[in-house]
């Protein structure tokens, strides 16, 4: 009888075990998310910094307004202003996700000096920055419904996303999604062994970004030699199919995408994340030893 139960008896621990690490990882992302709102809203009362967060993305869906009816004049299409829109309604991702994990370091080592309490306590460090990006995140969720609504209602936007292209659109924006957090690790890890004017690093990529993935025009206005750096990016990947998905289309109006499917382009998006992950978590473990070797985690540089 023993030897019967036995098997059972061992499936069952291993299924409280992986419930238990599952448990204690999502509370270790769910306090650190907790914390980052905190501080992303100064300890402000959660409808006031609501409020906060509707404005901003409204003061910036005025500049583009601007930038399309005034600066573009006749050369502002429809199939320009729905590439231009889509591409600035992503990128709000990709600049608050990744700078707001790269901050992180600076926040907690240079300003609040708790970074060796974080460091000696009994959690995962990993997770817990992946945890701190989340509040990034619904700021930037909440940006990004605000524009999306104000473009439908009061710009010439036209969504052409069927229901079939519902599910491929949520996954490839879910996976798109965790490749900037995985790349926001990465900075993050870079930021644990430079001064405090490392801050500069996160806005200069996020900026090379805006230029060089197709942002606010197509990668194909691009030097040649450059296009083939951005077609190797994440998130040119992620960005070309957000506009086909959304506008129900096969081709945009970037040319370096043209002949290559959806599908094909989704594929590039996954094996992308996955080489991501991977390098994110050994470069992360790899500085981290490095930043504790040197002796600098906890080192302040205020000048």
């Amino acid at each position: 009888k023993a030897r019967i139960y036995r098997p059972a008896r061992r499936e069952a621990y291993s299924q409280m075990a992986v419930k238990d690490i599952y448990r204690r990882f999502a509370a270790i992302v769910k306090s650190a998310a907790w914390l980052g709102w905190q501080l992303e809203s100064n300890w402000a009362d959660p409808w006031i910094f609501a409020v906060i967060t509707i404005i901003r993305p409204l003061a910036s869906l005025f500049i583009i307004i601007f930038m399309f009816r005034f600066a573009l004049g006749p050369a502002a299409s429809a199939d320009f202003f729905n590439f231009f829109f889509i591409g600035n309604v992503i990128y709000l991702y990709v600049y608050n996700v990744l700078f707001g994990i790269s901050q992180v370091i600076f926040e907690d080592r240079e300003h609040y000096e708790v970074i060796k309490y974080i460091y000696i306590s009994p959690v995962n460090w990993y997770l817990y920055f992946i945890g701190r990006g989340f509040a990034r995140f619904i700021v930037a969720s909440v940006s990004c419904a605000v524009t999306i609504a104000a473009g439908a209602l009061f710009l010439p936007l036209k969504f052409g996303m069927s229901a079939a292209s519902v599910p491929a659109f949520a996954l490839s924006f879910a996976v798109g999604l965790v490749s900037i957090f995985f790349m926001g690790i990465i900075m993050c890890a870079l930021t644990l062994v430079m001064a405090r004017h490392g801050n500069m690093m996160s806005e200069s990529i996020s900026g090379i970004f805006f230029i060089s993935c197709g942002v606010i025009f197509p990668i194909s206005a691009l030097p040649e030699w450059l296009q083939k750096i951005s077609a190797v990016i994440p998130v040119s990947y992620w960005l070309e199919i957000s506009r086909r998905l959304i506008l129900g289309t096969d081709n945009t109006i970037d040319g370096v995408w043209h002949g290559i499917s959806t599908g094909s382009l989704m594929a590039r998006l996954g094996v992308s994340t996955v080489i991501l992950f991977i390098f994110s978590i050994l470069f992360f473990n790899y500085m981290s030893m490095l930043a504790r070797s040197k002796g600098i985690i906890d080192r302040t540089t205020s000048y």
